[in-house]
C-alpha cells in the first residue's frame, strides 16, 4: 500500500471513479486493449458510484436498463425499470465478469493532477485511507460524476426553529423509520417523485411539497415485449432488440417534444387525469415550461399517482414561507404539519470531481476550457472525461465516448506518440462561448454551469446532446484538430 509521496505506483492509464462510467472505461481496456495496465480510483468504500451512494427509499432509476445497462451485458431481469440494489448488483457482476476488482483503489480522493509534457505524465495525487499516495500514468480518464457527494441544500427560513428531523436523499440515515410519520418531501424532480410513493407505503401521511411542477410520464416497469422476445429468441437477442428500439424510441420522443409540444404533452396529461383527475393534474402537473427544457420524470406504473388518489400523499404547490417547530408554513398560509421534512432539492453541479488540474505547473481553470466534443478540454492533453446524455440513458453516450478514446489510444501507437491534445487556432481562441449544454432550466444545471467548460460556435467544440450527432461527432478523429505529439 502507497503511504507517501515517496512511492510512486505507475500505471499506463488511470480511471477516476468506479461507477458506472468508470467500471464501463475498465471494461473497454480489458476488452480492446488488454495490454494496458490501468488502476480505479474511487473516494467511496465501495464501487457503484451514484448506486452506492443513494441509499433512499425507493431508489431505482429512471432510465430503462436495456439502454441504461451495457450493450455488453444484456439486462436479464423482469424489471426493465430496476431498483438501485438490483443496478447495484449488476455493477458488482460485471465488475467480476471482468476480473476488475485487482484494479480497484477504494477509499480514494483524487485532490489534484499534473501533467509533465516533458515526460509524457499525469502525476495523481491521492487522500488514500492510510495517507497521501501518488500514482502516474500516460493517459488520465475522468469517470467521477458531474454532481458533488454532497447534495444542494437551500437556505430555509426559519429551519433552525424545526423540532423534527431534516435530512436530504443523498445523506439518508440508514436507521430513519418513517412508519406512521408525517413526511413533507420538498422537490418535483425525479428524486422527489421516486421518494414520495415509497414513503407513503408506510407513512400516516407523505406531502410533496413543490415550487413548480414537472412534466411526468407514466410507463410500466416491466417491458412486456421484451419479455415476449426474450423467451422467443433469447436474452442476447432480445436485449439486442430491445435496446436499439428503446433508444430510437428515446430520441423520437425527444425530437417530437421539442418540435410539437402541445402533441407531446396530451398523452402526459390524460394518463394522470385517469388517476387523480382533471383538478389534480392542471393544479400540480402542468408546468410552465415546455418538455425536456428539464429532464422528464418516470413514474412506474402511476405508483405516485395511485398514492395521491388514495389520499396516502399530497401534493402542495407554492412558495414556502418558512420552516416552522412543527413542519412548513405556505406563503398562502397553509400549514403543513411534519415529523420528517426531506429535501430532495437538486444535486449540486461539479467540474469533473473536483479535482485540480495542473499542465506544465500552471493551474487549468476547466471553465475557461472549451469543451472538445464534449469528451476533452482544449490544451489539456492525454484526457478524456465520460459525460452521457441528460435527454436519454446516460450510457448510449457513454459507449461513444469509450469507442472514441479506444480508437484515440489505437492512434497514437499507430503514430508512434505519446502525447494528444485539442488544440484552438488562433481564430477560435477567441469564438463564442456558449452554456456547456444548451436549453436546460433545471435548477442543478443552470446554478453551476458558469463552472462548466464552455461550447464554442462550431464542431468539435461542441457538446451535443443528440444521438446521431453526437455518434458522428466521436467517429472522426481526422477533424484537424487534434494534434499528436
Amino acid at each position: 500500500m502507497i503511504k507517501s509521496h515517496d512511492c510512486i505506483d505507475h500505471h499506463d492509464i488511470v480511471i477516476v471513479g468506479a461507477g458506472l462510467s468508470g467500471i464501463a472505461a475498465a471494461v473497454e481496456l480489458r476488452r480492446e486493449h488488454p495490454e494496458r495496465t490501468f488502476v480505479m480510483l474511487d473516494q467511496r468504500d465501495d464501487l457503484g458510484g451514484t448506486w452506492d451512494l443513494f441509499r433512499y427509499p425507493g431508489i431505482r432509476s429512471d432510465s430503462d436498463m436495456f439502454t441504461l445497462g451495457y450493450a455488453f451485458k444484456p439486462w436479464t431481469q423482469e424489471k426493465a425499470i430496476a431498483s438501485g440494489e438490483a443496478i447495484l448488483d449488476y455493477l458488482r457482476e460485471t465488475v467480476a465478469d471482468h476480473d476488475l476488482q485487482p484494479h480497484l483503489r477504494l477509499g480514494r480522493r483524487v485532490r489534484r493532477v499534473e501533467w509533465s509534457s516533458e515526460s509524457s505524465t499525469w502525476t495523481v495525487h491521492v487522500d488514500g485511507p492510510d495517507g497521501v499516495e501518488t500514482y502516474d500514468c500516460s493517459f488520465l480518464y475522468l469517470a467521477a460524476g458531474y454532481y458533488d457527494n454532497d447534495g444542494h441544500l437551500p437556505d430555509f427560513p426559519g429551519v433552525e426553529s424545526f423540532e423534527g428531523l431534516l435530512v436530504h436523499p443523498q445523506e439518508w440515515p440508514a436507521d430513519l423509520d418513517c412508519a406512521g410519520r408525517r413526511v413533507a418531501v420538498i422537490g418535483s424532480g425525479a428524486t422527489a417523485i421516486t421518494l414520495v410513493p415509497a414513503l407513503a407505503e408506510t407513512a400516516e401521511k407523505v406531502f410533496m411539497v413543490q415550487r413548480s411542477p414537472s412534466y411526468v410520464a407514466i410507463d410500466s416497469d416491466v417491458d412486456e415485449e421484451a419479455e415476449r422476445l426474450r423467451h422467443e429468441l433469447g436474452d442476447r437477442a432480445a436485449f439486442e432488440l430491445v435496446r436499439e428500439r428503446n433508444l430510437r424510441n428515446q430520441q423520437e420522443r425527444y425530437h417530437a417534444a421539442r418540435t410539437h409540444p402541445e402533441d407531446f404533452k396530451k398523452p402526459l396529461f390524460d394518463a394522470i387525469e385517469e388517476i387523480v383527475g382533471r383538478e389534480v393534474r392542471e393544479r400540480h402537473f402542468t408546468p410552465s415550461y415546455q418538455p425536456w427544457d428539464q429532464r422528464l420524470c418516470l413514474v412506474p406504473n402511476g405508483d405516485l399517482f395511485h398514492a395521491i388518489a388514495d389520499g396516502r400523499a399530497e401534493v402542495v404547490t407554492g412558495h414556502i414561507a418558512t420552516f416552522t417547530a412543527h413542519g412548513l408554513r405556505m406563503e398562502s398560509g397553509e400549514e403543513i404539519e411534519a415529523d420528517v421534512v426531506v429535501a430532495a432539492t437538486g444535486l449540486k453541479l461539479v467540474t469533473f470531481g473536483k479535482i485540480d488540474v495542473h499542465v506544465d505547473g500552471e493551474r487549468i481553470d476547466l471553465a475557461h476550457c472549451f469543451t472538445y466534443k464534449g469528451v476533452a478540454f482544449s490544451g489539456v492533453p492525454n484526457l478524456v472525461t465520460a459525460f452521457g446524455y441528460l435527454n436519454s440513458s446516460w450510457t448510449l453516450r457513454l459507449e461513444l465516448v469509450n469507442r472514441f478514446w479506444s480508437a484515440l489510444l489505437r492512434r497514437m501507437d499507430e503514430v508512434g506518440t505519446t502525447q494528444v491534445v485539442p488544440a484552438l487556432s488562433d481564430e477560435e481562441a477567441s469564438m463564442e462561448r456558449r452554456p456547456w449544454l444548451t436549453d436546460v432550466t433545471s435548477g442543478y444545471l443552470v446554478r453551476h454551469m458558469a463552472e462548466m467548460p464552455a461550447q464554442g460556435d462550431h464542431a468539435p467544440w461542441i457538446n451535443p446532446q443528440v444521438h446521431e450527432q453526437t455518434k458522428a461527432l466521436l467517429s472522426d478523429l481526422d477533424d484537424g484538430t487534434l494534434q499528436f505529439r
